[in-house]
């Protein structure tokens, strides 16, 4: 007789399921702890300002360690810094404001693009946006903390603007009309994160009732005066 073949396979042991590596998450949840210390921190910082604000007060609303905003920020004054960085981000992207200023639109489209997207944020706070407050709190009473955001958000954003803006007025980005004109249209928006809603709707009851008709008229304002400095300037050329 023949001898009666075995099932090799059955013999051999299950191989466990792969597990993933301890560190691998150990780094996810540290990820999501600093993101969660973060957004916690905002709507605190939004809430109290930075000087009320505590560490402790936003590790057990984000039941996180007492340790862990030294941990992740090095302490409350990184915290805040963060932040304020996060929150220039979230109210219009480095990405978002280099794909509207380097495409191929016209300076005017560019013009709507942008403002549209800041206007249509801005106008989000009656929402209860902390990026927002916290942002409009530091305008009023300025810290110290500003370094990141200036160097990361504000002056890369500063610069395609005004590269935009000279291409609109047929001028280098350097020249002091951009800069003069870069306030003028950049200011209103300043007004509107400032300013309360409250106050705003007492100053100017109808400013943000249609944000669309509000945003078409700033825009128009900002290129009628934008088309007469460009006037200006091409006769003082030719001079």
């Amino acid at each position: 007789m023949r001898p009666r073949k075995t099932d090799r396979t059955a013999s051999k042991p299950r191989r466990a399921a792969k597990r993933p590596p301890a560190r691998a998450a150990a780094r996810e949840d540290g990820a999501q702890t600093r993101q969660q210390l973060l957004e916690v921190a905002g709507r605190v910082f939004a809430e109290r300002g930075y000087v009320y604000a505590t560490s402790k007060e936003i590790c057990e609303r984000a039941n996180a360690n007492i340790a862990a905003v030294n941990y992740h920020f090095g302490g409350k004054d990184g915290l805040y810094a963060a932040v304020l960085e996060e929150a220039h981000a979230r109210l219009v992207s480095i990405d978002i404001v280099t794909e509207i200023t380097q495409s191929a639109a016209s300076g005017a489209d560019k013009l709507r693009l942008l403002l549209r997207k800041i206007v249509g944020e801005v106008a989000k706070r009656d929402e209860g946006a902390w990026e927002l407050r916290v942002l409009s709190r530091e305008l009023m009473a300025p810290t110290s903390l500003m370094d990141n955001m200036m160097k990361n958000q504000v002056m890369p954003k500063a610069r395609l603007v005004t590269g935009m803006i000279g291409d609109i007025l047929g001028v280098p980005p350097t020249h002091p009309a951009v800069s003069r004109s870069t306030v003028s249209i950049v200011g209103p928006c300043l007004f509107m994160l400032i300013a309360s809603p409250e106050w705003q709707k007492k100053i100017f009851p109808a400013l943000l009732v249609d944000t669309d008709s509000l945003i078409d008229h700033m825009v128009a304002f900002a290129l009628g005066g934008l088309q007469s400095i460009a006037a200006q300037l091409r006769g003082a050329s030719r001079k």
